[in-house]
Parts: C-alpha cells; sequence; structure tokens
C-alpha cells in the first residue's frame, strides 16, 4: 500500500460525487464573486443615476438570488464531500478488519490490542476528515484564491500587488508552526496508541491487580500516560493559538491599508466608489479560505499520519502462501484416510535456529482418538498451533487425505478441523449465543452441548438459563466455567477432527470424569486429538503420543506406555500418590 496510491484508489472510488461536489463548489464560487460586481454596478448606479430605480433593483434582486442559491450549492457541496469520508471510514473499518483476521500472531505479538484499537478509531477518523472536509476545503481554497486575486487585479493591478505581498509572507511563516504541529501530532497519536493498549490491558487485569492491590499503581500510569496527550494537546493549541491568527491579523492590516490607501485613490479618481467596495469584498472573501488553508493543512498532515500508521498493517502480508484453488476442491467432504503428519519441524520467525517441534510423525484416522502427553514447555500447544495453522506450519508436513495443509484456503481447513484451546473465549451475549455460535442450532440441540460439557446443570440454576450474559471474555463466568461452554461450542459443531488442547486445566476431579465420558462418547467429531497433562484425560486414548523438549519420545496406548520407562509413566505414578494424598 502506497498511501498515495491508496488514496487516489479511495477518490475514484467515489469519484462521481467527487465530481459533483467540485461542480457545486465552483458554483457556489462563481455566484460569490460575481455578487460583488453586481453590486459595484448597483452602487456605481446610485452614485450617477440616483433615478435609475429599474436597474438598481435589477442588480439587488440579481445579489439576493445568488444569495438563496450559495445556501443550495453550498450545502449540496458539503454533502457530496462528507458523504464519501463516511463511507471511506466504513469501508477501511472493514477492510481492516478482514486483514487483520488473516495475519499471524507474531504480528499480534508486535502491535498490542490497545494500539490496533486506536487505529481502528483515531487514525480512521483521521483518514474520514482528510476525505471529507479536507478535500471540500482543497478545493474550495485552490479555486477561491485562484479566481478572487484575478477580479482583484482587474480592478487594480497595483493594488492586488500591495495585498498579495503580505499574505504570502505571512502563509510561508506560517508553515514554520506546521512543521512542529506535524510532530506533535505524531507523538499524540503514538500516546493515544499507548493508552489504549495500557486500558485494554488494564481492564483484561482488573482481577489480577486488585488482588496485589495495585490499582493506585495503575491509575497512576494511566495518569502519566493521560498527561502526556493533556501536554502535547496543550503545546499544539498554543502553536495554533499563536500562529494560526497571523493571516487574519495580516489580512486585518490590510483591510486598514486599503481604506486609507485605496481611498486616496478613490479621492484621485483612480478607483470608482464601486470598484471601492468590490476590491474590499474580494478582500474579504479571501480570509475564510486563507484561514482554512491553515486548518487544511493541519487535516492533511492528520490526514497522511493517520495513512502512514494504517500502511503498517496493510503492508503487512498475511505470511501464509496463497492457497490452491485444486488442493480444497480435491478434498472430499468427509475425510477418509484423516490426519497424517510426517517429519514435522518448526522454530519461531523470530529465533530460526531453535526449533521448538522435531521429527513429530503420527497420523489419526477417521474414527480414532490420539492423545498427546507432554510436561509444560514441551510443546504440545505449538504442535495443535501447527496443525491447525494458527502458526505457519513448514509445507509437506501436515495432510488432509494426502492433501498438503498449506495449499488449503483457511476456511476450508477450518470445515475438517475444530480447535479447543486451552484460553477459552466467550463473547459479551448470552450463553445461548456463546454455544451456538456459527451455527443455527436450537435450544435442546444446545442443551445437550451443555450436558456433554458438564455445563447443564449450572446453566439451569442461573436465574436467566440460557440467557445468562457470559459479558466481557465471559468475565461473568469462572475459569472453569468458561472452558466448558468453548467446549460445549466445539461439541455442537460438526467437523472431521476435533482437537482439545488442555481443555479441562480448570475443572475438579469429578467434573473431569464426567467430561472424559462424554468427549469419549459424544462422537460430533470423528476423530478426536486430546493433548493433556493428565493422564486421566489420556488412558483411554486409542494411541498417545508423548512429547519431550519438542521431540516425540514414545508412541502407544496407555498399557503399552505405563510399562516402558520415561516420563509418561514417571506422571502416572505421581499423578496416583496425588490422587490417594488429595
Amino acid at each position: 500500500m502506497n498511501r498515495y496510491r491508496f488514496l487516489l484508489g479511495l477518490i475514484v472510488e467515489h469519484k462521481y460525487s467527487y465530481l459533483a461536489g467540485a461542480l457545486t463548489v465552483i458554483a457556489t464560487l462563481w455566484m460569490t464573486l460575481t455578487i460583488p460586481a453586481y453590486l459595484e454596478q448597483a452602487v456605481e448606479i446610485l452614485r450617477s443615476q440616483p433615478d435609475n430605480r429599474q436597474d438598481f433593483l435589477g442588480y439587488i434582486y440579481w445579489i439576493l438570488g445568488f444569495a438563496l442559491a450559495i445556501i443550495v450549492t453550498r450545502t449540496a457541496s458539503r454533502m457530496l464531500f462528507f458523504t464519501p469520508g463516511r463511507r471511506v471510514e466504513y469501508d477501511l473499518k472493514n477492510r481492516l478488519l478482514s486483514h487483520l483476521a488473516t495475519l499471524q500472531r507474531d504480528f499480534f505479538l508486535d502491535n498490542p490490542t490497545g494500539a490496533i484499537i486506536s487505529r481502528l478509531n483515531n487514525d480512521i477518523n483521521g483518514v474520514r476528515m482528510l476525505m471529507g472536509f479536507g478535500l471540500l476545503q482543497l478545493i474550495n481554497s485552490i479555486a477561491t484564491l485562484s479566481l478572487a486575486p484575478y477580479r482583484m487585479y482587474q480592478i487594480s493591478p497595483f493594488l492586488t500587488g500591495a495585498v498579495a505581498l503580505p499574505i504570502v509572507l505571512g502563509f510561508a511563516g506560517l508553515q514554520i508552526a506546521v512543521r512542529r504541529l506535524r510532530k506533535l501530532q505524531q507523538a499524540q497519536m503514538k500516546s493515544m496508541q499507548d493508552i489504549s493498549d495500557f486500558t485494554v490491558e488494564t481492564y483484561n487485569g482488573l482481577d489480577v491487580l486488585r488482588s496485589y492491590r495495585a490499582l493506585d499503581w495503575a491509575e497512576g500510569r494511566f495518569e502519566g500516560f493521560n498527561a502526556s496527550i493533556r501536554d502535547q494537546a496543550v503545546r499544539m493549541a498554543n502553536i495554533r493559538a499563536l500562529f494560526m491568527p497571523i493571516l487574519t491579523h495580516v489580512v486585518n492590516a490590510l483591510k486598514v491599508f486599503l481604506v486609507l490607501y485605496g481611498g486616496m485613490m478613490v479621492i484621485r479618481a483612480e478607483l470608482t466608489v464601486g470598484e471601492f467596495m468590490a476590491f474590499a469584498l474580494y478582500l474579504s472573501l479571501l480570509l475564510p479560505p486563507l484561514m482554512g488553508m491553515t486548518f487544511l493543512v493541519f487535516v492533511l498532515q492528520r490526514g497522511f499520519t493517520a495513512l502512514s500508521s494504517l500502511e503498517v498493517i496493510f503492508n503487512t502480508r498475511p505470511g501464509l502462501p496463497p492457497p490452491d484453488p485444486w488442493a480444497s476442491q480435491a478434498l472430499p467432504e468427509r475425510l477418509r484416510e484423516g490426519l497424517r503428519v510426517k517429519n514435522l519441524h518448526f522454530a519461531f520467525p523470530d529465533a530460526p535456529d531453535t526449533r521448538v517441534l522435531q521429527d513429530i510423525d503420527f497420523s489419526l484416522a477417521p474414527g480414532e482418538i490420539v492423545g498427546v502427553f507432554g510436561a509444560i514447555g514441551s510443546g504440545k500447544t505449538t504442535l495443535v498451533n501447527c496443525l491447525n495453522r494458527y502458526l505457519p506450519t513448514p509445507p509437506g508436513c501436515v495432510s488432509l487425505d494426502g492433501v498438503d495443509i498449506t495449499r488449503l484456503e483457511l476456511a476450508k481447513l477450518r470445515h475438517h478441523v475444530v480447535s479447543v484451546t486451552q484460553e477459552a473465549f466467550l463473547f459479551a451475549d448470552t450463553i445461548r449465543e456463546n454455544v451456538r455460535f456459527a451455527s443455527d442450532a436450537d435450544d435442546e440441540q444446545v442443551q445437550e452441548a451443555l450436558r456433554a460439557a458438564a455445563m447443564a446443570g449450572e446453566v439451569s440454576r442461573f436465574p436467566a438459563g440460557l440467557d445468562t450474559i457470559a459479558g466481557e471474555k465471559g468475565i461473568n463466568l469462572s475459569g472453569g466455567q468458561k472452558q466448558r461452554i468453548s467446549l460445549a461450542r466445539a461439541l455442537l459443531t460438526p467437523c472431521d477432527i476435533l482437537i482439545l488442547d488442555d481443555v479441562m486445566s480448570a475443572v475438579d476431579q469429578e467434573t473431569e470424569r464426567y467430561l472424559i465420558d462424554s468427549i469419549y462418547g459424544f462422537r460430533q467429531a470423528r476423530s478426536l486429538l486430546i493433548v493433556s497433562h493428565r493422564i486421566s484425560v489420556l488412558e483411554r486414548a486409542d494411541r498417545i503420543l508423548v512429547l519431550e523438549h519438542g521431540r516425540m519420545s514414545a508412541l502407544g496406548t496407555h498399557a503399552e506406555l505405563v510399562r516402558r520407562p520415561g516420563v509418561y509413566r514417571d506422571a502416572q505414578r505421581m499423578q496416583q500418590e496425588e490422587a490417594l494424598h488429595g
């Protein structure tokens, strides 16, 4: 995305509206500049032909007609410019959200949520101002500052030159302030991203802050960010208050000069009274576009700064190879062979020499249940994220029915493979809508999924039942309840392979036993890949894969693994002892 080419593309998208708006601006300007000429003629009639009432009233009627027409055309010009600005804002937010959905996790590690929210709001608002008021004022200012001086030059070349020089010098001096404003504006936008990010983090960690009595610390940090934005805003306001009125003072001084010197020209008969009045009106017409130009420069700077910020996101490529349409078409509606993992290896982009996974080799046929066991840090979640392509999976390592998943469209992969992560996410909606998310299930099916997830009893005890609001990220529910509702959502979604990544980490042993029975018996998915560090969760699986430091150290049934020396047998004995004593 080149910001200038991108800006031109936005203008072309709404070219008819902008073209009609430009025509109404020109019509408004032509009538505005015609009024002084008609006023000049009316004054001359009063001076030389005081009895010529008919011609005098004719000019007055024309002036009144133009004034009424200007109201219509000026209103139309604003509607024709501001409406595309709002549409651009709407389109940009949709485009940005769609593009963000294609990016991988490494982008979000470098760009916090608060900064992205700030770009969605503050930066896109800057682009809207540029596309609406900015373009309107640009056309209006260029046209006025071109035609008004020409009319003034026709009346008196000397007076035009005399008033133009101070205006040009004042506008040049104003650019010093504009450059300073640009730097402050960039700093303020960065501070707004920081405070937005800190606000999101503080809200998400509110319970932790309360537990450690750190609310005062959070308030102090917030006050610091807020003070930085305030100080930058005050400095910008001071610069605008000091430098922006320069052109106003210059034009006011020129009016005094015009009265003095122009009045002398009238006395010497070098100007008529009508010409003097017309010249004064033209000079007054210069003030709004000149002042508009100063604000226009501010809007342009903000708009292009915002485009630069958005450019960072739009120029970030998804990092995934383009899908092969043939591969997606070759995959059947229901898998016949299942999942095959062969020589899977993975290293994070920021540490390419350190392999987190290495030499992983296993398969998952339709109807099978495979478990993945490993201690914390053994690579279980990384393996899951490679299988569902949350991370950039190496080509040729993972396939569905012999089709490399790196060649598949993500939507096609998600159709066959559904994942439930250990970090459950719920929307700020009812439990019903969270469970039936992306499906058209009825209440009976929702209840069945909740029963399978050992959550139906607790939901029935809620006063509002299925209509209970989960709250932002499920804040109204416990960690175990959030995990089980997330599990119910997955159990409601038919798929070929269901991946459960440590989904029972926040439940008690009794609930765990119920969930194990439900998961192994509730077969909406044809195959299950269950990831856990609890032996009790995995012992009924057809095969169990054991991970150690990113490598596959063993593969077999529960009975086979407990007979072999290794981490699996050691963990099984330790967990049995903990169960006996706890």
